[in-house]
């Protein structure tokens, strides 16, 4: 346990540290009411592995006006819905109320994430994981980056996306993997 709370505490510190040295034009705000839209998970970090990791494309996070989510991903086989149900946002703190999933530890349960928004397009969330899909015990802090899924040119979106890293990482071949 108090490994668990010196751990948190590490994190915030160096995430705090890492924002406040952070020389790009990115701002992350306090600002979550927009958080409706279309989003696909970029980047994803776990406390227990070294630094932010790429995730395959096509995951995403459908997050509509009615309160409802959805994750959803695409397969060879075709999308699958991995999560569904409602959430609440108080202030930073996204709920998700957990009706259907593919991790059936998560079923009927609330899962508390940290929210903050980046330039409208980016969505940071981090939440703690117990248990993972396969019934593995974890007990650590998992961050996410998302980007907002808009109607533009892929080569700017991935600038976009190295900005934002750039304030995460400073290994240059870690942020180049997670783009490309």
């Amino acid at each position: 346990m108090i490994k668990n709370l010196i751990s948190l505490f590490l994190l915030i510190g160096l995430f705090a540290l890492q924002i406040s040295c952070g020389t790009t034009k990115s701002s992350v705000s306090g600002d979550v009411e927009n958080i409706w839209g279309l989003w696909e998970v970029k980047a994803i970090h776990n406390s227990d592995e070294e630094g932010y990791k790429e995730t395959p494309h096509g995951m995403f996070k459908m997050i509509m006006m009615d309160g409802k989510f959805m994750n959803f991903m695409s397969t060879n086989k075709g999308a699958i819905i991995t999560v569904d149900g409602s959430y609440n946002l108080k202030g930073n703190i996204y709920t998700e109320k957990i009706v259907n999933s593919f991790n059936s530890t998560q079923v009927g349960k609330d899962n508390l994430l940290q929210i903050k928004l980046s330039n409208k397009n980016f969505m940071y969330l981090r939440w703690f994981q117990p248990i993972d899909e396969f019934g593995v015990v974890r007990n650590r802090w998992v961050e996410e980056i998302w980007q907002r899924v808009l109607i533009e040119d892929l080569e700017e979106s991935n600038v976009d996306l190295r900005q934002e890293l750039r304030t995460l990482l400073t290994d240059e071949d870690a942020i180049k993997k997670v783009v490309n």
